[in-house]
């Protein structure tokens, strides 16, 4: 189970996945398949409530560096950010660990 990453090890699991950026991705919510294209692959704070405020501010300013530039912690996570092929107003947002899952990747992450 993830406890978080430091920022180095969620550096690292971006750029390990930077090629996701302009690919598709199906995500199943509330029994519905929504296909979407990422955005984003970023580094994020690790708690729920940090990642609301988190994408609230990237929601207004639509840059991840400045939204994280908020957070004061250090434990982090890294989120898919994708919008909705049939809305793209409508933002997803997928955890790696969550993408990791679902889709089968074979994954090591960095270690501490």
């Amino acid at each position: 189970m993830n406890t978080g990453f430091t920022y180095e090890q969620a550096s690292e699991i971006c750029e390990d996945f930077e090629d996701l950026v302009d690919t598709d991705l199906r995500i199943l919510s509330n029994d519905e398949l929504i296909d979407c294209v990422i955005e984003h692959v970023v580094i994020v704070p690790y708690a729920e409530e940090d990642k609301y405020t988190f994408m609230q501010s990237y929601k207004e300013s639509g840059n991840p560096a400045d939204a994280l530039q908020q957070y004061k912690g250090d434990i982090y996570d890294v989120l898919i950010i994708a919008h909705n092929l049939k809305n793209n107003a409508d933002i997803i947002t997928q955890t790696i660990g969550d993408y990791i899952s679902s889709n089968g990747v074979r994954y090591n992450f960095p270690e501490a």
